[in-house]
């Protein structure tokens, strides 16, 4: 069973991500945690912030469960199974908390591209490089349909784990879908070893991936490239925790593909195979 974390805010944006994430799971047995987050009070003194805090608790709670009772209307089989909370706090907070507490397969979040900076505007996309979970980033634009055209774009040579790689395998094979390794060429890019691309391919198997290279100036502007000349229903990417100075806050500005997103989480684990001149220097002949 796939245990699912969908954050919501009762906008367009989340209520899309939900109906996609359905749509995306409907052939896998899943347990969906809806979240909401009540913001903590920091009005004046003039009123109770606890009651106001409450209030607009108990306000959350029941417009969940609504959500839920509909959910549970439509479902046509017992594959998925829903339950909801609301907790008092920011999102990077409670998410936080909430990963710690119970371990989930995927976090689901909607995103949208103007109007907002708030979790489910354009700093979606920042969220997931401060998350210790794999997540799904849905546009609220995305239409909802089957997943056949698969993009890994990442730079291969400093995938250090193919482990990281299990859900892609597992989602790739089950949807009978496509997959391609997109590998954006940049300045001063670092070459990958013909181990290294050896063992990716060894773990991938037997799924036989199309390679794809590109030039351009920066990633972000190769896959944007990418996906203007290529269909693509859901594009996979490892987050690199890597900061401007003044930009660590989660609602940074980060690029936002304009299709579905699935970052891995990198947990820092290497499993690569190490060359030979490596392992004499680590196991010297006597």
């Amino acid at each position: 069973m796939k245990k699912l974390l969908v954050l919501t805010d009762f906008s367009e944006a989340s209520r899309h991500a939900l109906d996609y994430a359905r749509s995306f799971f409907s052939d896998t047995v899943a347990d969906f945690h809806l979240l909401c987050v009540s913001p903590e009070a920091t009005s004046p003194a003039a009123y109770n912030p606890i009651y106001c805090h409450e209030a607009s608790r108990t306000a959350y709670a029941d417009q969940l469960n609504d959500i839920l009772t509909q959910l549970r209307m439509q479902a046509t089989t017992d594959w998925h199974t829903y339950r909801s909370s609301v907790c008092p706090g920011t999102w990077p907070d409670v998410i936080g908390k909430s990963l710690e507490m119970e371990p989930y397969d995927f976090v689901v979040m909607g995103s949208q591209q103007e109007g907002t900076i708030t979790l489910f505007g354009h700093c979606a996309i920042a969220l997931t490089r401060q998350l210790k979970a794999n997540v799904i980033v849905v546009p609220a634009n995305t239409p909802v349909g089957e997943i056949r055209r698969v993009v890994l774009a990442t730079d291969f040579a400093r995938l250090k784990n193919a482990k990281l790689l299990s859900p892609l395998k597992e989602l790739v094979t089950l949807k009978g879908a496509d997959l391609t390794l997109l590998s954006i060429d940049v300045p001063n890019k670092k070459a990958i070893r013909a181990e290294q691309e050896l063992h990716i391919r060894k773990f991938l198997a037997p799924i036989e991936p199309i390679i794809s290279h590109l030039r351009a100036t920066t990633a972000s502007e190769g896959i944007e490239t990418y996906l203007t000349r290529n269909q693509v229903d859901l594009l996979v990417m490892i987050p690199v925790e890597k900061y401007d100075t003044g930009t660590r806050s989660w609602e940074s500005r980060a690029y936002t593909p304009s299709v579905p997103v699935l970052t891995l989480y990198d947990n820092g684990h290497n499993d690569q195979p190490h060359r030979h001149s490596e392992l004499s220097a680590a196991y010297p002949v006597h």
